[in-house]
């Protein structure tokens, strides 16, 4: 039996997620009930009288040359370990696209495993690139304009002129954002700012510390100086940084000799191309077209 909600089921959730998920530990699965958890969007399959798979979505503002609709986006999926390869998830993606055949234009999804969802009609529309440095001898940037954050300092301004530069993107309000936030900030992450000579924000770095390595997760700037500086601060810190960037954005110039991996995969479904048409006024008949036919680059990050 699929379920289309979890409401009063939340106990049950948290149990499903702590051991289906073993890349979280305790603190991630308490942050993500507390900051990502929606039980008017999560789906929920029920087999021998308790829910043995859910899928997390969420309704979220998709921006398109200029316009916005509301987009659902695939935010978490996962199955009890007794019950994988039965299915559940099929099932569970089946629900969920009849659901938004009639409420959302499009559907998105960030993933390391896109064949999941290729066969429900999702189209690969950008990736994202992997790089590794060696901070040894890191000699750029200067970490004398970076600043530990503060609650009282509003990153939101700034999230809100970087995704000026894009399109085809998922744009979070100011609660969605400052959620985002705290998850990081309750799941052991640090955060960074960086700032000119009149002090002005220009960028922040949301990062983990792994003993000697250091990952960030968000990086957000208006110049390359930001990038720089905000490496600059942390090559104290640490012997490796590693770091995650849309396919989009020319990383390539900063570091020439630097060659990156390619990691997830973000996807995109047309649930009604004809109504996808209208809206847009691009004549398109699936997402590969509707996001070729877009000017500016795609930002894949901080969808869900």
């Amino acid at each position: 039996m699929i379920l289309d909600h979890s409401y009063g089921k939340e106990k049950e959730i948290r149990r499903l997620i702590a051991r289906s998920c073993l890349h979280m530990d305790s603190l991630d699965v308490s942050a993500w009930m507390k900051y990502k958890y929606d039980p008017s969007g999560m789906f929920c399959a029920v087999e021998d009288k308790k829910i043995v798979a859910c899928l997390q979505t969420k309704k979220r503002t998709f921006f398109y040359q200029g316009k916005a609709c509301e987009a659902l986006v695939l935010s978490l999926a996962c199955t009890l370990p007794d019950y994988r390869q039965r299915g559940y998830f099929s099932e569970l993606l089946e629900a969920c696209m009849n659901y938004a055949a009639c409420n959302h234009l499009i559907t998105l999804a960030y993933t390391n495993f896109p064949k999941l969802l290729e066969s429900k009609s999702f189209q690969p529309v950008s990736s994202t690139k992997y790089y590794w440095l060696e901070m040894e001898n890191w000699n750029q940037g200067d970490a004398q304009h970076v600043q530990i954050y503060r609650p009282d300092i509003d990153l939101y301004p700034l999230y809100h002129e970087f995704l000026s530069h894009f399109d085809g993107s998922i744009r979070l309000d100011p609660q969605e954002f400052q959620n985002a936030i705290r998850l990081y900030l309750n799941c052991n992450h640090r955060v960074i700012t960086a700032v000119d000579e009149q002090r002005e924000l220009r960028g922040f770095a949301i990062y983990r510390i792994n003993k000697e390595h250091i990952e960030i997760q968000i990086l957000v700037y208006l110049d390359a100086d930001a990038i720089l500086d905000c490496f600059a601060y942390l090559k104290e810190r640490c012997q490796t940084l590693s770091f995650i960037v849309s396919n989009q954005e020319r990383f390539d110039k900063l570091f020439p000799m630097e060659i990156p991996r390619k990691q997830g995969t973000v996807l995109a479904r047309l649930n009604n191309y004809k109504l996808f048409s209208v809206w847009s006024k691009e004549n398109v008949h699936h997402a590969k077209e509707a996001f070729a036919a877009l000017k500016k680059p795609i930002w894949n990050h901080m969808i869900d």
